[in-house]
């Protein structure tokens, strides 16, 4: 199968699943201690070998990669110094033609992060920009004056922590950064900026990237009056971000104007796609206008309330039913369970005091995932059932881009859920193999036991279930593009939820605890369903819908 394969009236970023790479801890090949590209090229295998009946492959459809190119990385790739070229870091821009050219000999397509709303400060447009107020670049970023007593020019904070204002000596000014001072926000108001960072699109659709997911894009556009943000009336929260609404460096309307003409460049070429992380406070209903009144902005926002909702039938489901009464018709939705901005769906959800069986949750989860009417986007290792790293000693901590203080709750490092992809159980989790080398970060400490090499041996292993989830998507029209239908309005211990198009009908069963009884509120055949996947039941035998469940049980069921 190659890129050019055609999904007849299906698109592939609806019906495929995207797999995120975070490329510094996926693998690493030359031995240095840090994941590359030709350490991904050697593992693609393992996403998807091309085979639909492999036993190995977990069978993906797309990777996403966490920024590459050229960067300092004081933001692990999030600070972009050269956009036209590939971090030394990861390789050469030759090796990622290499992966581009393999990805698409499987059948994997190729989704690069675009970080546009901010450069590195060491990109050669703010080092020309910071040098004077008279220089061509001068107007590429937002420069304000101090107040009357050297203050600085509002109350815009960022959101890693402090104020959103840096001074430079050079130009006697302050500009402003959403996030660190290492990372200035470029000013989308200048046409110029526009024009370059287009040009940069087009390059990459040129050498055949299939879409970009935008970071950070609802902070692309800024008052121009650099007026101050509003202080919520009951503003004490610790984290004094959100003390204020956001009213005039996030979510303008001229943002949804860029985001449209970044579509309008991605729809001249075939088959891409375009994602975009709306903001991580964001609501579903804040960020459903992200479609575009005419679904012409982004093909898939992602939205944070479904990953960080209680882990508890009835608040999943309330999730899942938002995003149907809001998704626009004629879109799609998309769902994830991690990434790397948030703990690992494991570590959130085992802590709480009901949660005692980690491969149920492990289960449960994945059969949610790839079972809703939507995109879902695994996370490196998800398919495994990694957990945080909690352990990693404070001189080893490579997410310091976090201001912190003891009066200021801002965020915790993320590195926890970016520990090394865990292969085996040599040294290293497999993951680097160079001679006294330490990884990057540290390896988790239980990767003896959780590797893709025991996993795979392993038929009731996490990872083979979500082989076989994502194998029977994949053979189901109703999983890929049917209606979704809960059978459980108020649900307690139990998800019971239908798939269903015109040919074919999946019934989804999950039970969250040890309650064996199992009630629907409507009307359903009880006779001759087939198992598809369930982790108590026999795959490919017909049965009638039981009236009570085992203990954590998941079945997918398809109606004959």
């Amino acid at each position: 199968m190659t890129r050019d394969t055609q999904l007849n009236s299906e698109k592939w970023w609806q019906t495929g699943v995207i797999y995120q790479i975070y490329p510094l801890t996926f693998a690493d090949a030359n031995g240095d201690g840090v994941g590359d590209l030709q350490g991904i090229i050697k593992k693609l295998d393992y996403l998807n070998d091309g085979n639909p009946n492999s036993e190995t492959s977990l069978g993906i459809d797309a990777i996403w990669l966490s920024p590459i190119n050229r960067s300092p990385m004081v933001d692990n790739g999030y600070d972009v110094s050269d956009y036209y070229d590939i971090s030394d870091t990861f390789g050469t821009l030759e090796d990622f033609e290499m992966l581009l050219a393999e990805s698409h000999q499987r059948g994997i397509r190729v989704i690069l992060d675009l970080v546009i709303n901010h450069t590195s400060n060491r990109h050669s447009w703010f080092l020309e920009s910071s040098s004077s107020r008279d220089n061509p670049k001068s107007d590429w970023y937002h420069w304000q004056d101090p107040e009357p007593d050297g203050g600085v020019p509002n109350n815009w904070l960022s959101y890693f922590g402090g104020t959103g204002w840096t001074f430079n000596e050079a130009r006697k000014q302050y500009y402003y950064h959403t996030f660190n001072k290492n990372q200035p926000d470029l000013n989308w108001g200048n046409p110029e900026v526009k024009e370059a960072i287009f040009q940069m699109i087009r390059f990459w659709l040129d050498k055949g990237v299939d879409g970009f997911r935008l970071d950070a894009s609802s902070v692309y556009s800024k008052d121009k009056y650099y007026r101050y943000n509003p202080v919520k009336f009951d503003a004490n929260d610790n984290n004094k971000y959100n003390n204020l609404h956001h009213l005039y460096d996030k979510n303008l309307p001229e943002n949804h104007h860029i985001i449209r003409e970044i579509r309008k460049i991605i729809d001249r070429y075939q088959d891409r796609v375009l994602i975009g992380e709306t903001f991580i406070d964001s609501t579903i209903y804040e960020s459903v206008i992200f479609y575009g009144i005419n679904n012409d902005e982004l093909h898939l926002p992602f939205t944070f309330e479904f990953p960080f909702s209680p882990w508890y039938p009835g608040y999943l489901q309330q999730e899942i039913a938002k995003k149907e009464l809001v998704t626009p018709s004629g879109a799609w939705a998309s769902y994830f369970l991690d990434n790397h901005d948030i703990p690992r769906h494991l570590s959130r959800w085992v802590e709480c005091s009901l949660c005692t069986n980690q491969l149920g949750i492990a289960q449960a989860a994945a059969a949610i995932l790839l079972t809703v009417r939507g995109t879902p986007i695994l996370y490196y290792g998800q398919e495994l059932g990694m957990v945080d790293n909690q352990d990693i000693p404070p001189e080893k901590i490579q997410d310091k881009i976090v201001v912190r203080s003891e009066t200021e709750d801002s965020p915790e490092s993320r590195d926890g859920a970016r520990t090394p992809m865990q292969w085996n159980d040599s040294v290293n989790a497999g993951f680097s193999f160079g001679k006294d080398i330490e990884p990057w970060l540290p390896v988790h400490k239980n990767y003896p036991e959780v590797n893709v090499a025991k996993e795979l041996k392993d038929r009731d292993s996490i990872f083979n279930f979500y082989r076989q989830l994502i194998k029977v998507r994949k053979n189901s029209e109703a999983l890929r593009l049917g209606s979704w239908k809960t059978l459980i309005h108020y649900p307690y211990e139990h998800l019971a939820y239908v798939r269903e198009t015109t040919d074919e009908k999946v019934l989804i069963i999950i039970n969250f605890s040890y309650e064996k009884d199992f009630e629907i509120d409507e009307y359903i055949a009880r006779e001759n369903w087939q198992v598809l996947v369930s982790n108590v039941l026999e795959a490919g035998k017909i049965i009638d819908l039981p009236s009570t469940l085992q203990p954590f049980e998941v079945s997918v069921l398809r109606k004959e």
